[in-house]
């Protein structure tokens, strides 16, 4: 019961903030798998020493016994990764603001072959206007 219970949370935590959702899904069902195999590994060793029947019950008590005790924990960590991710995935808003780069910030030339101003980059005048066209006088343009 705890182990279900300590698996689902495990896999809800890895599954909302491990990025890519895919990957924290795999990771967290790798870690179940792990941990319940080790249990499973250590029961089967144990199994052949003197006087570890109380040890042994104690672990299968809280892991679960052989493969299919060891299934519900798995499952349980997975649907956990799999909800939190899909619930992350749609909560998270759309726009979210990333981090301006060079190429974003890259202007386009024109038809012309000079690069466009962005918008509000620049206060039109009057002065820019006859100077423009003093440019494009002197240049032929």
């Amino acid at each position: 019961m705890y182990t279900l219970a300590v698996a689902a949370i495990i896999g809800a935590v890895l599954g909302l903030f491990v990025r890519p959702r895919l990957l924290g899904i795999l990771v967290t069902v790798l870690l179940a798998v792990c941990i319940e195999g080790g249990v499973l590994l250590l029961i089967g060793m144990l199994e052949d020493q003197p006087n570890r029947e109380l040890l042994i019950g104690r672990l299968q008590a809280v892991f679960g016994e052989g493969v299919a005790g060891a299934a519900g924990p798995v499952a349980a960590a997975f649907i956990g990764a799999v909800l939190a991710a899909l619930m992350g995935k749609f909560s998270e808003p759309e726009g979210t603001p990333g981090l301006v780069t060079a190429d974003q910030l890259r202007r386009k030339a024109g038809k012309n072959g000079r690069y466009s101003r962005v918008e509000g980059m620049v206060v039109e005048r009057e002065v820019h206007a006859r100077a423009e066209s003093r440019i494009d006088s002197i240049l032929g343009l």
